[in-house]
């Protein structure tokens, strides 16, 4: 599945008596440009078909599938829990006082809880909540642990924090002997997005756990939520660092607040006399973002949104944010970079804009810098 338009693919589970459908798994958007495994564990009691449902977005975008199999037993674990089918083995404690729920849309009684998971972008996905006790005095606690792990390197989470009562989302590394490292902290109101982060594993043997916590005071004007936590046996990237060649790390497209994306791809772009011929990393015909100008129409946006990044607690030294970039092509537009935080002190829901550049700058990689002085986290 890649392109700007691309659409939506699902799969069904038909019952052959009763012709009633059950939907296995979906995915909605570019899943970039590149064979992607699809797994799906099932347990039937009575004969059923496969059902493949391919929507069309638009005229640039590809859907394909092939080499379609099916094997008695479990799916075979790849270290990503996007909670679609279930726990994936984790585990609520025993020594808090709420839990993690997994859940799926908007609460429909308190109007809370993320609208879409990060997973399938779509209001019947799963992720899991933190629940909450109005009843309950003082602080509450929430603790979920995964099942045992070895020999992983980096720990991936997706995190949804907003409202008043934001909370605070721990994440730590539990040893079998009980000792634990705290991975994560975020804390506050994040917006009414999902927010990436990824942490070292300290200890990567012998076995161990990931505990996911909780915290948040007696008010019910907050939620939390976690999604598609990966244990991964590669390195984590660097803190800020993204050079797109495995994956586009913690910065994602802002679905439904633009009018179209940015894609992942190596090589041409599929627009005649635009884009790079290379990638700058590798001056080589490798991974880059880029958008499609064939999609859309005068002043059409794609949107870009980082991770979340840690002040400069003095604001003394600030921070240098570094990027190359490539504008080629008649008509090209322009290319904007905002920073924002929670408070959106500029005004603009965008951010404060620090750069812009327009026009064609010729088939050249450029770079630029731009200073950044936060006392609060930003993006």
């Amino acid at each position: 599945m890649f392109g700007a338009t691309v659409g939506s693919l699902k799969l069904f589970l038909q019952n052959v008596s009763s012709r009633k459908t059950t939907l296995m798994w979906q995915r909605t958007g570019s899943q970039e440009n590149k064979w992607q495994l699809v797994q799906s564990h099932v347990t039937l009691q009575e004969v059923h078909q496969i059902l493949i449902d391919a929507s069309i977005g638009g005229e640039a975008g590809d859907i394909a599938i092939d080499d379609i199999s099916l094997t008695e037993g479990a799916c075979v674990p790849t270290g990503l829990c996007n909670f679609e089918e279930g726990s994936c083995g984790w585990t609520q404690q025993a020594d808090d006082d709420l839990d993690w729920i997994r859940g799926s849309g908007v609460d429909p009684v308190l109007n809370t809880n993320p609208s879409v998971d990060h997973t399938t972008h779509t209001d019947s996905g799963h992720y899991y909540y933190m629940g909450s006790d109005s009843s309950h005095v003082g602080e509450h606690t929430a603790r979920m642990s995964s099942p045992l792990f070895t020999d992983k390197q980096c720990l991936q989470v997706w995190y949804y924090m907003s409202g008043l009562d934001g909370g605070t989302l721990n994440v730590y590394q539990e040893l079998s002997g009980g000792a634990q490292a705290l991975l994560l902290s975020h804390s506050g109101e994040q917006g009414k997005l999902w927010r990436f982060s990824q942490a070292p594993l300290p200890h990567t043997s012998p076995e161990y756990r990931i505990v996911v916590e909780g915290v948040k005071q007696q008010s019910d004007q907050g939620v939390m939520a976690v999604d598609d936590i990966m244990l991964s046996t590669y390195p984590c990237t660097g803190p800020g660092f993204c050079d797109f060649e495995v994956n586009m790390c913690g910065w994602r497209n802002v679905l439904d607040e633009d009018d179209t994306d940015w894609l992942r791809d190596q090589g041409n772009t599929q627009a005649p006399s635009t884009g790079p011929s290379i990638d700058h990393t590798t001056n080589s015909s490798v991974y880059y973002l880029y958008v499609d100008i064939t999609v859309g129409k005068q002043g059409s946006r794609a949107l870009l949104l980082s991770e979340i990044f840690p002040a400069d607690s003095t604001e003394s030294t600030g921070q240098c944010f570094t990027f190359w970039y490539h504008i080629h092509g008649y008509k090209i537009g322009t290319l904007n970079l905002y920073i924002n935080n929670t408070t959106h002190s500029s005004g603009n829901k965008l951010g404060d804009l620090k750069w812009t550049e327009s026009g064609d700058q010729g088939d050249v990689w450029w770079r630029s810098r731009v200073d950044i002085h936060y006392t609060e986290p930003f993006w």
